[in-house]
């Protein structure tokens, strides 16, 4: 990766990971980082003595949850121990609670690596932002809130996908193929809280793609890279129906990506104008399927993917990239990865109970 070098350093750059519980976010982002040519000192927190992230470096915290009262706090009070210099989320619970509170952390000289609360707030509305998206000419599935049983009579063809309006990681996420369906899975939702949302199923598994966009100032920091998903796995994949008729068949994925990184050129443009349509500041995920009509996002994820370690262990590192950004404005001439397959697997990791015990809680 060429750079443009502006008060560069060589000394270690200190960040700290909030929410590092083992298969998200958090892990992946600790493999960005020890991928790095860069050197960082890796701070890792979580609510989790046992957590797999915590292992992963001898900076670790037990912290209260995000949701607690003094959440924030906690996790100042260790990034001036520490002397964090950039903090990223691995969680979204975790990912809302800084992004809400940015400013207390940069007014004590602690860079966000996160977008603006008002981007991360419409797109974990997936109501709201296929509305957003719409109204700027963007090319989405078909959906409606289900709010009663007449609602119904809106589904013009079957599959359809229902999800929650607000939610993430491919949970609650059902494939509907008749009405019958559609009212159990609905009627489930709310059952437990969630607003069913109704999204038309579009193209094919075989078409699914997961596009990273980093996009700040304006554009000034604007870099791409796209996976053609690989869905048919245990792993990869959420939910798999066969329609008993056409015997054709239908795949939700997981949020455990694995597939094709090619250029992908024209796909890599089309999300990048949606990253500057939605206002992004940071790192943006648009996950779409490739139709006769382009490409059509059902989601966009507006931070750090689940895909940032297989990212960057062909060369592209978003962590890295934005972090040296922020912290020295650092801009990639241009970032240069490789191209093939990257497959994934589970590994496990033995914690030892003295290993829990030193591990301090704050």
């Amino acid at each position: 990766m060429v750079v443009e070098k502006k008060n560069m350093t060589n000394t270690d750059v200190c960040v700290l990971i909030a929410g590092t519980g083992g298969g998200g976010t958090g892990t992946e982002l600790i493999k960005a980082f020890k991928l790095a040519t860069h050197r960082y000192k890796i701070v890792a927190t979580d609510m989790w003595a046992n957590s797999f992230g915590l292992s992963e470096t001898p900076y670790r915290y037990t912290i209260p949850p995000a949701s607690s009262s003094n959440y924030i706090d906690t996790l100042l009070k260790i990034c001036k121990k520490e002397n964090v210099q950039a903090v990223a989320t691995g969680s979204e619970p975790e990912l809302k609670q800084v992004a809400k509170n940015a400013h207390l952390f940069e007014e004590n000289g602690i860079h966000v690596l996160l977008n603006p609360w008002k981007v991360i707030e419409m797109c974990t509305d997936k109501y709201e932002l296929m509305n957003f998206l719409t109204s700027h000419g963007i090319r989405c599935p078909q959906y409606f809130l289900y709010e009663k049983e007449s609602d119904l009579d809106k589904i013009p063809k079957y599959p359809i996908i229902i999800k929650p309006r607000v939610g993430g990681g491919s949970q609650n996420v059902f494939i509907a193929q008749d009405k019958e369906e559609v009212s159990f899975f609905t009627h489930y939702l709310k059952k437990y809280g969630y607003e069913p949302l109704v999204q038309e199923y579009v193209g094919t598994h075989e078409e699914e793609f997961t596009i990273g966009v980093l996009y700040a100032d304006n554009g000034k920091l604007l870099t791409s890279i796209a996976m053609k998903r690989m869905l048919g796995s245990g792993l990869s994949t959420r939910q798999t129906i066969v329609n008993p008729n056409s015997k054709k068949k239908y795949m939700v994925s997981s949020c455990i990506s694995q597939g094709l990184i090619d250029d992908f050129n024209e796909l890599r443009k089309e999300a990048e104008k949606i990253a500057k349509i939605i206002g992004a500041n940071g790192p943006v995920n648009v996950q779409c399927r490739k139709t006769d009509d382009g490409i059509i996002p059902f989601e966009i994820n507006p931070r750090f993917s689940g895909t940032t370690g297989p990212r960057s262990l062909v060369g592209y590192n978003e962590p890295d990239i934005f972090c040296r950004y922020k912290l020295f404005g650092e801009i990639p001439a241009k970032v240069e990865y490789r191209y093939g397959y990257v497959v994934r697997s589970l590994i496990e990791k033995y914690i030892s109970l003295d290993e829990i015990k030193n591990t301090p809680t704050i």
